[in-house]
Formats: structure tokens, sequence, C-alpha cells
């Protein structure tokens, strides 16, 4: 019979894109490592010294966590989410790491856009510790289940004696899964300060290849600057990685105020040289971009500018090569067949003060490459201090320092494309997703979001008697927001209009939780621990007997979105009850990646089900059961038809 047991845990594994491209190297499902030396024979480096690495206390260990399985899961909070069934933006409450490895399969080249603003490591913030050794505690810790300590988060300052191991251990492994969620045209940006961002920037280069640096932006983000150190700081820092050389930055608006110095009947235009400026480009090298232009001087424009031709005649007389520069002979930056295709609509001749001639052409986006360095006076911190303020405008200041959403909104603008995922793992107040709806709002895009953030105790013992956790803030300005954006698009709607559809302000709510699957059998424990003891405290919090394939008080949805997760559907998975003959059964549809599975979880399937599933309706379609709800002779009959697993 082929049955398949539905994975209990989630685990990352390289073996399967590595047999995507060097199967030859596999021998029962081994890597031959002697055939993959000969395959890459003079690439490999024999000593250790013979390459430029950066090493730090602990790194050895990196790769124990990424692999370390993931036992949790994402339980849905419907109450505190909105538009549930609709909204296709999602928030999750709980741990990162644990969580970047659930996403790693349903999302797995299906974000568009990372942005992310972690711990800067400046002594004062947190940095969670994670123990792959211990993955029992480890687990219950990052759940809020247990806190064998008493925090689930430590302080990391100099005085720890690791305080930058601590900190690249920590930003190591979620950078590493974060590249892996990445489209192959996405980006991430990153935000940082001057504490780590020479480490950042070397792991960085580590993970997503040097050839990928993008650029370091310096974005000010405290006009004032920090007054003390000898230098007041007004910048930080945001890197920014291409995941491969087919991402695509687009460009940003020039501006509400701005206006084109210049218009004809096509519109307005601003002028550039054609020349290309830059001298290593030159007729040696480029041979085809030299060539002449002819101008006609009895035909000038509004704006001062000449008719040219390719070709010599008695009107187009005057010759117009580009100059000779450091004694450099220059070229054209477009080859001839374009230029004739614009010759007189955005390619002119323009006289220079010197009497000589020059070709320009008429630039004619609104929108510019985004610069290196943000000075706008929206993107400061203290703008996003009072936007959470107004928001918050019955409790008052609820989180420090948050970004400006008008920040991130010039990263997304460059970052994403209008139907794109968005992933913020480090989430805070939420600023992410207001900056996503704010750019829908503004351009009709549908870009859509998925933020993470733990739920991190807030430490202002007043604020904490209304929103206990970040997590708690987070989730309350999204659904401020969210009313108020639903308010606005209301009230410009004709009278009697139907409700706009257009715009999605609602979202998901998920939270980290332990799995409903008895996972007594699962945890990897090191040699010498005493197995029987971990697991009969595990299975005493579970609250379980030892023989169900479930944890005591599992509900439906749980473990619907547990296996929604652990196949590879995402989180927008549409869900429908329907009836087979007398039995109950969830089918399961991902449209986007065109997967699909039915599930029951009833404790017995009768005989008139088992019929009805083995017709061509159902043929090869995916069937999970309890394993107990089916005898042997169920499932001899059902593995000819479907694809049959069980709990």
């Amino acid at each position: 019979m082929n049955i398949e047991k539905i994975n209990k845990i989630v685990k990352v594994d390289f073996k399967e894109g590595l047999k995507k491209i060097l199967p030859e190297i596999f021998e029962d499902n081994k890597i031959n490592f002697e055939k993959l030396k000969a395959l890459l024979s003079g690439e490999i480096i024999e000593k250790e010294d013979d390459r430029f690495y950066f090493n730090w206390a602990g790194k050895s260990n990196i790769f124990k966590f990424i692999q370390a399985p993931a036992y949790g899961t994402l339980k849905p909070d419907k109450e505190r989410s909105i538009d549930f069934d609709k909204t296709e933006n999602i928030a999750i409450i709980g741990e990162n790491l644990e969580t970047l490895k659930l996403l790693l399969k349903p999302y797995f080249g299906k974000i568009k856009m990372i942005y992310i603003d972690p711990p800067y490591n400046t002594g004062k913030d947190f940095i969670y510790r994670d123990n792959f050794k211990e993955p029992v505690r480890d687990y219950l810790e990052k759940t809020g289940q247990v806190d064998s300590e008493g925090n689930k988060l430590t302080t990391n300052t100099e005085a720890s004696g690791r305080y930058h191991s601590d900190w690249l251990n920590f930003i190591y492994p979620r950078l590493f899964l974060a590249k892996n969620l990445l489209r192959d045209d996405g980006v991430i940006f990153v935000s940082i300060d001057d504490h780590e961002v020479h480490h950042l920037r070397m792991i960085m280069d580590e993970i997503f290849g040097e050839e990928n640096f993008v650029a370091n932006i310096c974005a000010i983000t405290n006009r004032g600057g920090r007054d003390y150190g000898g230098i007041a700081r007004t910048h930080e820092y945001i890197l920014v990685y291409q995941k491969t050389e087919n991402a695509i930055l687009s460009d940003v608006p020039k501006g509400e105020n701005y206006k084109f110095p210049f218009y004809d009947s096509l519109g307005g235009f601003e002028i550039r040289e054609l020349r290309n400026r830059n001298i290593r480009f030159n007729v040696n090298n480029r041979p085809n971009l030299l060539y002449p232009f002819y101008a006609d001087l009895d035909i000038c424009d509004k704006n001062g500018f000449y008719q040219i031709s390719l070709e010599r005649n008695s009107k187009y007389c005057i010759e117009i090569l580009p100059k000779i520069s450091q004694e450099v002979q220059t070229v054209w930056r477009w080859g001839k067949e374009k230029a004739k295709l614009n010759l007189n609509i955005n390619l002119v001749a323009k006289r220079m003060e010197n009497g000589g001639f020059q070709i320009i052409e008429k630039y004619r986006k609104s929108t510019k490459m985004l610069r290196s360095v943000l000075d706008n006076k929206e993107i400061v911190n203290e703008v996003g201090t009072e936007i959470l303020k107004d928001i918050f405008s019955d409790v008052g200041s609820v989180y420090d320092y948050p970004k400006s959403p008008y920040l991130i909104k010039t990263l997304l603008q460059i970052g994403t494309d209008s139907e794109g995922i968005m992933l913020d793992f480090f989430a805070g107040s939420g600023t992410t997703g207001h900056a996503v709806w704010d750019l829908n709002k503004e351009d009709g895009g549908n870009r859509k979001f998925i933020l993470v953030q733990l739920d991190e105790e807030v430490q202002d013992e007043k604020i904490k008697k209304e929103f206990p956790t970040v997590a708690d803030i987070c989730i309350e300005r999204l659904r401020k927001v969210s009313e108020k954006y639903k308010r606005e698009i209301t009230s410009t709607l004709p009278r009697n209009d139907e409700k706009d559809n257009t715009h999605d302000f609602g979202f998901k709510v998920f939270r980290l939780d332990k799995s409903n699957f008895n996972l007594k059998d699962e945890f990897e424990i090191k040699a010498g621990e005493d197995i029987e003891e971990l697991k009969r405290k595990y299975l005493e919090w579970l609250g379980i007997w030892i023989d169900e394939p479930l944890v005591g008080g599992w509900q439906k949805i749980d473990v619907i979105y547990e296996i929604i997760l652990k196949e590879g559907l995402n989180l927008n998975s549409k869900i429908e009850e329907v009836r087979i003959k007398n039995n109950n059964f969830y089918y399961v549809k991902d449209a986007e990646q065109n997967l699909d599975f039915y599930i029951s979880l009833e404790d017995k399937i009768n005989n008139e089900a088992i019929e009805e599933i083995r017709t061509t309706k159902y043929k090869n379609k995916m069937f999970v059961f309890l394993d107990k709800a089916l005898t042997d002779d169920d499932k001899i009959n059902l593995t000819s038809f479907v694809r049959l697993k069980v709990i």
C-alpha cells in the first residue's frame, strides 16, 4: 500500500535543491562527496588559510540552528482578525526563526520584498537565545508556554563576553532562511546602525553573495542628532541586497510639487545629454556608438531646440559628434537604430554657450532612481512617533522610535510590484503593514503583507496594562488603521453604491503554538540525555494519552492549518466544508499554486464514502484521514485511486 504519514515536523532540506542541480552526485539518497569533488575540481579550497572568511564564536553551530526541526504550528485567531475569510494579509504572533521555518515550504521563492528592522545590538535591546541542543525546553520557551529562567529574552550587554557573536548567531540563521523565501527578482532591505553595520554587511555578502549587494542607503532618521559620543549621529543605514541579478528595482516619484522645466505636444520633459559622459565607454570599445547627427538651424521650436537627422543634406548640414574628453573620443548612449526611432520626438539638438551643439534626450519620466542618501523630513523617526501617537490617541505613546511609514513606503515603491508579497519578521508596532496599505490606497496596488512579531513583554508598566506585549500593539495598530481606511474609502463612494471591494484592509492573525500532533517520537535528543524523563515531562505538559496521534483539546481548524503548512499550501488557501456521502470533509484549495486536498477528522469513514471517493471525480486527489478511521481494506481500496495520507 502506498500510504504516507503526515510529516509532524518541518525541517530544512538542502538535499532537494542540490538534487535538482547535481542529481549525479546522489547514491541511495546520500551525497557522494568524492563525485562532488571531482565535479568541482579546481574550485575547492584545500586549506583554510587560502581563503578570506568571516568567523566568530559559535558560527560552526549556525547550520545546526538552521537545520533543527520546527516543532510548532501556526494556529488561526479569527477573533483578532479582520475579514479573515477574505483578506490575504497575514499577521503572525510568535518567535521568528521557528515561524520562518514553518513558512519555508509554502512560501519558498514567493516573497517579492523583505524589510526588517532587527535589534541593533546597542546593549539595551533583546536577543533571542536559540537552543537546538534541548529542543523540548527551547520549544516550550519560544512558544511562551514555559519559561524556565523567567525570561524569554535576555539583554545583550557588552559585559556578556560574546557581545557581537551572540548577535551574529541570532541574525545569521534568520537571514539565511529569509533568502530562500525571496523570489528570484526579490530584494531585501535591512535597517541597522553603526553598532553592527560592518558585521551585517559581511554576513549578507556571505549569504546573498557580494555580487548581489545593491546599496548601503544612508537614511537621515534623526535630524537633530544624538548629542553624545563627540559627533551627533543623525543617520541610520539600510543595507539592500537582491536575490539574483533578475531583481528589479523601480524608480520613485520626483515629488508632488515637481514640475517639468520643458513641455511639447507630448507633455513635460527634462533634458539629458545623449553623450556618454563616462570615458570608459569610448570609440575603442564601443565603435558602433560613434556616428554623426546633422542639425537644421532653420527649424527651432519654442524651447530653443533644433531638428536633427542622421543623413546630411542641404537642410541638415551641421554635423554633431560626441566631444573628445581627456583626449578620448566619447560615444553616444544609444545605438543608431534607437536614435532613428526617436529623431525629433525624444532627440533634438541644443546650442551651447560656446556656439557648439549637443544632442539631448527629452527625458519624460516623472520618476527617478532612489538616491543612496535619504534626507526627506517625512522619513524621520519623529514622524513615525507622531503617527503612532495619533493612532493611539486614547492611550498616547505606546512604542519607542517606530519607523516612519513614509520610509517603508519609499522602499516598497522600489522593491515591490503592484501584486507582490512583502515580509517583515521584526514587525514591531506594525509600521510595514500600515505602509503597504498606504501605498495600495495611493496607487491602486494589491500588495500583500506577512508580518511576524514575537509576543515580547512591554516594559512600560502603564502601557503594559493596556497592551501586555509588542504583538498586541502591532495587532491593535492594524485594527485601528484598517477601520480608519475603510471609513475613508466608504465616505468617497456615491450614496447607495456597493461597498468598495478593490482594497484589502483586512488581516488574518495566526499564533505560533505547540503542534497539534503527538511529537513524542520526533525530538532529536543529544547523547547522554535522559530521554525517557524528557518525554515524560513533554507528555505531561501536553496532557495527552501516549497512543493518541493528536494532542488533547485539538481543534479541527488548527489541525487543518497545520497540514496546510506542512503540505506547502499557503495560509490564504480556501477551506470549504463538504460532505461525501455520510462523512464530513474539508476541501482545501491553494489556487495560486494549484494545490489541494480533502481532509476528514472523523473517527470512522463509512463504506459509502469510500466507494464515492473511488470514482473518477476524486481520481489522484490527496485525502487525509485519521489512521484509525480506516480499516486495512479501506486503505487498500483507496490507494489505487487517490493519494492517501494518514495522521
